[in-house]
């Protein structure tokens, strides 16, 4: 008998899913009968009249598999010796090993990086004879041509500058010795010679080496190493010449550079030859010699004497096409007393199914649809067209399709959101949708990941709410202070004032020190709104704050106390009028105080309108009052025209720096100088300009 082996053993394994195989289809054939007995009481009468061939048809198809599964094992039988022959070149590396190559404008340097080529040369190489000779003022053939690799490696792996006697570079003595001791006279062609360098022969048989090679039809093949404009130094390790720790010659250090000009005139007088600078740029020797080896033939090297089989997994294929043949001409029962019975089942079956059909095709049309809005990144009308195709009772396959592609614009949507907390919902939407496909199949790779984004995400959304959450409580907190302190200031201010009872002709005991102290108060105002700012705004231009209003009002509270208490002693009258607008900026700046500073749009806008008001009842109060506030209110209309001018040209705008730079502390300074000599001029009966 003769004997019979397998190529790939465990494709038997395969033969464990037969059974499964089996079940499955006894299944689905009892599934069927199921399903014909539900179209009347005498299906089951109408069928025993029939008899089936299913389980015949069963035999054929599990046949059919073992088959294929006996094929897919690769049986072979009739081992017999057979003679491969070994085909390839012969190949000798040439590497130059002098001192000059230990130079680092190759990393680490020329000779290390010129051994790492050779080596993935050889590994890339199957049939090809190897061999080694390193030469610098002598040479030395270090490996001979041998099919063994792990030989060649060794001797490369060992060679170096001390692997020879003389130092200096002798190319044409190398090439000489490669032709004498490793090429044979006889065998003529299908010799290569890889010479690695960086050139500067100084020898005299470079004339007689280019015509051995010539002769013995061997191809050269030059690669340049190293930079050849600017050149590198040579290290040396351990070396007595001084405090400098790379070669020198007469007190001046070595630069060595590639002399490809000498390469590549070798290369010009052989007729088979190339040259290639590879200086210090990446050196793929194994691309670079498969390449050129292409263009040439290749030699019998040798014979090698193998154990063969002859595979018959041919019988086992078509055994399992002759099985599968007969399991489809052979019908499902046999005598069938109506013929037109399939046909009428056919349309019964048609009918019931067709309302499902349709909504199949509208699920599958949204989920097209919703495709289209994806690509064209309008994710939130992508959304919106896969729910509506979840409605429309798609198919199984299809509905983990469209709940994946749910989830995916879910998760793109949230990231076009207006704030933190629409985010965080539409990314737990997102993960809702990717946790019901791994519900149905827990090895859905693309779910797994994406569901572990969509929580990645939740997490840094939940910290950056807390972040925000826990920025606006300390935000409240600080408003209160400054709410706070200005209803101090009112009440004082208030109580300060004449009440209605008294005489408003008599300036009230302590006036001027009680003002002095309110305008302490309201200076400390504006130094909490600034840290306001500063803490909560840095980076944004003050005038574009929430609390932009609020300074500008106390600081037009103090301007008027401040000239209140210079003019008080002389002018009381002027000085009751400043106490009373100075009690009036206090109030608007407590009602210009945002409720919510990081509020909406819709805020900005009713406050921009309440601005508006206060303008105008501003101006109410100017025209009622006659004569020396009328220069005044004017020019608060013109500072509020200019303001809003501001705020609609804003690339007019010049922004101040983000914080306190000694230029604001500066500007600051004059404004209070300025302020203070309004308040004097004011008192000399000059016009006030206000460009506080």
């Amino acid at each position: 008998m003769k004997p019979m082996i397998f190529h790939q053993p465990m494709m038997l394994l395969l033969l464990l899913l037969v059974p499964a195989f089996i079940a499955v289809f006894r299944l689905r054939i009892a599934r069927q009968r199921k399903d014909m007995e539900r179209f009347g009481e005498g299906a089951k009468d109408r069928r025993s009249e029939h008899f089936s061939l299913e389980p015949w048809r069963l035999g054929l198809l599990v046949m059919a598999t073992l088959m294929i599964i006996a094929a897919l094992t690769r049986p072979a039988i009739h081992p017999h010796p057979q003679m491969i022959p070994r085909d390839g070149r012969d190949v000798v590396f040439l590497l130059d090993v002098s001192k000059s190559m230990l130079a680092e404008d190759r990393l680490p340097n020329r000779l290390l990086s010129a051994k790492s080529a050779i080596a993935e040369c050889v590994q890339s190489l199957d049939d090809h004879r190897v061999g080694l000779v390193v030469f610098a003022g002598s040479s030395s053939i270090v490996c001979p041509l041998t099919m063994d690799t792990d030989f060649f490696m060794n001797s490369l792996e060992k060679v170096g500058p001390e692997s020879v006697a003389h130092g200096g570079t002798r190319i044409g003595d190398a090439l000489l010795k490669v032709c004498d001791k490793l090429f044979s006279e006889t065998d003529q062609g299908y010799k290569d010679i890889v010479l690695i360098s960086d050139g500067g022969d100084q020898s005299d048989g470079l004339q007689k080496a280019v015509e051995q090679l010539n002769e013995k039809e061997v191809r050269l093949i030059a690669i340049g190493v190293g930079d050849q404009k600017q050149g590198s130094r040579i290290p040396v390790k351990g070396s007595q010449q001084g405090p400098s720790d790379y070669m020198t010659y007469k007190n001046q250090e070595v630069w060595s550079r590639l002399d490809g000009a000498q390469l590549s005139g070798l290369v010009k007088q052989c007729k088979q030859a190339a040259y290639l600078p590879v200086g210090t740029r990446q050196m793929r020797l194994d691309q670079i010699y498969g390449r050129l080896s292409e263009q040439g033939g290749t030699q019998q090297l040798a014979e090698e004497s193998v154990i063969v089989y002859d595979e018959i997994f041919q019988w086992f294929i078509a055994l399992a096409l002759l099985f599968l043949i007969l399991m489809i001409l052979i019908p499902h029962t046999i005598h069938r007393p109506f013929k037109g019975s399939s046909v009428v089942v056919s349309m019964i079956l048609l009918m019931t199914l067709s309302p499902h059909l349709n909504a199949a095709d509208d699920a599958r049309s949204h989920y097209l649809k919703g495709n289209t809005h994806y690509r064209a990144g309008e994710f939130s009308e992508a959304a919106e067209s896969y729910e509506m195709a979840l409605e429309q009772s798609p198919t199984a396959h299809l509905i983990r399709d469209v709940t994946y592609n749910l989830g995916n614009a879910y998760f793109q949507a949230s990231k076009a959101t207006e704030t933190s907390y629409e985010s965080l919902s539409l990314v737990n939407q997102s993960a809702a949708m990717y946790r019901s496909v791994l519900l149905h199949n827990k090895h859905d790779r693309d779910a797994a990941v994406n569901n572990e984004l969509a929580r990645i995400s939740r997490r840094e959304l939940e910290q950056t709410i807390k972040e925000e959450e826990k920025r606006r409580q300390e935000m409240e907190v600080a408003l209160d202070q400054i709410r706070e302190k200005l209803l101090i200031l009112i009440t004082q201010q208030q109580k300060n004032l004449p009440q209605a009872d008294e005489s408003e002709d008599v300036m009230p005991e302590k006036w001027d020190e009680l003002e002095q102290q309110i305008a302490d108060g309201t200076d400390q105002a504006a130094t909490q709104v600034n840290q306001f700012n500063e803490k909560f705004f840095k980076g944004i231009p003050r005038d574009l704050t929430p609390l932009a209003e609020t300074k500008k009002h106390i600081a037009t509270a103090f301007l008027n106390q401040t000239q209140g208490i210079m003019v008080c002693m002389t002018q009381w009258t002027d000085a009751l009028i400043k106490g009373r607008a100075s009690l009036k900026a206090l109030q608007d700046a407590l009602a210009s105080l945002p409720q919510d500073p990081e509020g909406s749009g819709e805020e900005s806008e009713q406050g921009e309108e309440s601005e508006e008001g206060e303008e105008g009842e501003s101006d109410e109060e100017g025209e009622e009052s006659e004569g020396e506030e009328g220069e005044g209110d004017e020019g608060e209309q013109g500072e509020m025209e200019s303001m809003e001018s501001t705020k609609i040209d804003l690339e007019s705008m010049e922004l101040p720096p983000p914080t306190n730079s000694p230029e604001d502390v500066i500007r600051m300074s004059q404004e209070m100088q300025e302020a203070r000599q309004a308040a004097g001029a004011k008192k000399k009966g000059k016009p006030v300009e206000k460009d506080w």
